[in-house]
């Protein structure tokens, strides 16, 4: 399940002469004054309205999540009306925009001087850093709304039809693909990202399956099923993780479970349906649930805060220092103390924000609201 949801702050420009008019139904200034609450380690920087004009859609949903490169001083993000834009990362300069056939919901991928991204009508694309132009594609029948993964000489993707595919990278060619059945019935909307470890891919399906693959060629390496007794939302759509030597993926249907690497043989099982996003922070896992709950969990099974929120679904969790910041599908970008989860700030700006924030290699944060505005955080007190 993508999306995610975030709650109030106001906004005033800091650090760039003017304040820019939000545009696109969105007007929050920035500012870097918060009250009451306890300081996050980003500060506003600047904002960049992507739409023109207002959005007359009843209820805008931007799902791209900004990609940062401090080499290249660029951030990149797809939005719903089909454009990706470049932006100079310290002051949001517009550098070039590209209209694609379809919606981009994914994250984008630097690669050099090259931008790998996937879209909602099935390409995935290599664009050029510096123009935007087109070096190769390669289309597939279903949406592509998880990022890429760059695995040596190969590129790694995932679609919503239950297939994975690896491709070349430097000029898109098929290599391997592996594809499940999907089931019959209902099932949670997304798929989940590949984890590649040593040579081997580990990425769940709709079918409540996780496997195992060669990175080389796709060969099966093991299959586990994650939700047996259960026959509807048995998604294993959050991206597994390692820990501490095990393997850690969810079902929405039955909860975390620890897996050996080697085999998929299941150690443990932390039962909570509706898990969506699994990461890892400080030798823990910060599962996000459905419900609008954010959990921190042991390497070992064990429970070690739960934290509800307001505002729907939580997106995946990103670490910024010793904080937590998620989106809120109908919501907010809050922030959250992250060894005890209590909640700091908040920023909702207009229309709220359904796209999980992206973190910064240098641990400033970039997040694009439902109205279009992209904002940049910049680390500091």
């Amino acid at each position: 399940m993508r999306g995610a949801r975030a709650a109030g702050l106001g906004l005033c420009l800091l650090g760039c002469g003017a304040t820019m008019p939000g545009g696109a139904g969105d007007d929050s200034p920035l500012t870097g004054h918060f009250r009451n609450v306890e300081p996050v380690s980003v500060t506003p920087a600047w904002r960049l309205a992507l739409a023109e004009g207002p959005v007359y859609r009843l209820r805008p949903h931007e799902l791209g999540t900004p990609a940062h490169s401090a080499s290249l001083d660029r951030v990149v993000v797809g939005t719903a009306s089909g454009e990706v834009v470049c932006a100079r990362a310290g002051n949001g300069e517009v550098l070039w925009r590209r209209r694609m056939d379809g919606a981009v919901s994914s994250t984008p991928v630097f690669d050099g001087r090259r931008v790998l991204l996937g879209t909602d009508d099935g390409q995935m694309l290599a664009l050029d850093a510096d123009s935007g132009e087109e070096r190769w594609r390669y289309v597939v029948q279903g949406a592509i709304q998880e990022p890429p993964q760059l695995v040596g000489d190969q590129v790694l993707f995932v679609d919503g039809t239950n297939s994975v595919y690896a491709v070349g990278r430097t000029d898109g060619a098929w290599r391997w693909q592996y594809r499940r059945t999907p089931p019959a019935d209902f099932s949670v909307s997304g798929e989940a990202r590949p984890l590649v470890v040593e040579g081997r891919v580990f990425v769940g399906f709709s079918d409540g399956h996780l496997v195992a693959l060669a990175a080389s060629d796709g060969a099966v390496l093991w299959t586990r099923d994650l939700a047996p007794e259960h026959d509807r939302f048995q998604d294993v759509d959050a991206a597994a993780v390692l820990l501490d030597g095990r393997l850690f993926a969810a079902s929405a249907a039955t909860g975390i479970h620890a897996l050996r690497p080697a085999d998929g043989t299941i150690l443990f099982t932390v039962p909570v349906a509706g898990v969506n996003q699994l990461m890892v922070q400080g030798g823990s896992l910060i599962a996000s649930v459905d419900r609008g709950e954010v959990w921190r969990v042991s390497s070992d099974g064990r429970v070690e805060w739960k934290t509800r929120l307001p505002g729907g679904a939580p997106s995946e969790a990103v670490a910024l220092g010793d904080a937590l910041a998620v989106s809120m599908s109908q919501g907010a970008l809050q922030f959250l103390r992250a060894r005890d989860g209590r909640p700091l700030q908040r920023f909702a700006p207009g229309l709220g924000l359904a796209a999980a924030p992206g973190v910064a290699t240098d641990g400033g944060l970039y997040v694009l609201s439902n109205a279009g505005v992209l904002y940049a955080f910049r680390p500091g007190a």
